[in-house]
């Protein structure tokens, strides 16, 4: 078997089809699907599923990926450990993390990191969505869900708290009374993210307050929340800040999530991962107020 084989075959499994596998790979879709087909008649089996919409995994494509991502593992160890990349904090890592997170903790500090380590290079990935992990498109996650798969080290960093809020202009207009919600009016998440705790806990507490704006980001929420469209279920990271928002339910009576560290398990104990998630848990640890609500206004 062969190798270059299998690595176009990871690829065109992460990617979905030819032509991103070819992006990543810098070839043609033609020997992107010249390799897969040599794979498959060297195997025996059709790994792919095709369609109009792109390459799905069969269920031989499936059981060939976990051994083809565990030799990539082994692969990537080896050139490491011979190019001396593991004890050096070097080269670049792939951090996946929401698009709050990435503007309210990371960036702010990245000078002192880059001061720190400056022959590290850091690409964020900013989505709400553990796909990006998984499908080894990250080597590093700050998330609020615990995954539950995946060769994976895990730690809790901290805990994030939310409240609900709106604006001095939207209650000058809709005063707001606890257990009263005619009326009223509320910004949310798109329907295709209704499984997200802050989607769950609008539609238990709330059932009755019409979401008349729905979005797939938290920045054009607060947005919405800032300019008086109605109730929003926001961290208090994000909406404390501003003197216009108004806390209606305080964080302890709302909830607060863990914040959760990974990486992938081979590369975890290197010296350019150990930099990032030390990095990373140092940034979650200072901003821990914040975090919690513990500086927010008093409703």
């Amino acid at each position: 078997m062969n190798w270059d084989d299998i690595r176009v075959f990871l690829a065109v499994a992460r990617s979905g089809g030819l032509s991103g596998a070819a992006g990543r790979l810098h070839m043609s879709p033609a020997t992107v699907g010249r390799h897969i087909a040599a794979l498959e008649e060297a195997l025996g089996s059709h790994l792919f599923e095709r369609s109009q919409s792109g390459y799905a995994l069969s269920d031989a494509g499936e059981s060939l990926l976990r051994d083809a991502e565990e030799a990539e593992g082994q692969m990537e160890r080896l050139h490491r450990r011979a190019s001396g990349r593991d004890m050096a904090a070097e080269g670049s890592v792939r951090i996946a993390l929401p698009e709050n997170y990435a503007t309210m903790l990371v960036m702010p500090e990245i000078a002192r990191f880059q001061a720190r380590y400056p022959r590290l290079m850091l690409e964020l990935v900013t989505s709400i969505s553990l796909s990006s992990l998984t499908r080894r498109e990250a080597d590093v996650a700050l998330r609020l869900v615990r995954p539950e798969t995946g060769n994976l080290t895990i730690s809790r960093a901290g805990a994030m708290a939310s409240a609900l809020y709106a604006s001095t202009a939207y209650l000058a207009a809709h005063p707001f009374e606890p257990g009263i919600t005619a009326g009223h009016r509320g910004i949310g998440w798109d329907e295709s993210q209704q499984s997200l705790t802050a989607a769950r806990w609008m539609a238990e507490h709330f059932p009755h307050v019409p979401l008349t704006i729905r979005a797939t980001s938290l920045q054009s929420q607060l947005a919405a929340c800032r300019g008086g469209a109605g109730l929003a279920l926001l961290p208090c990271l994000m909406a404390d800040p501003f003197a216009e928002l108004v806390r209606l339910i305080p964080p302890e009576n709302v909830y607060s999530q863990d914040i959760w560290l990974i990486a992938h398990r081979e590369i975890a104990e290197t010296a350019r991962v150990r930099a990032v998630l030390g990095f990373l848990r140092e940034v979650v640890t200072a901003r821990r107020p914040a975090l919690l609500g513990s500086n927010g206004p008093v409703p």
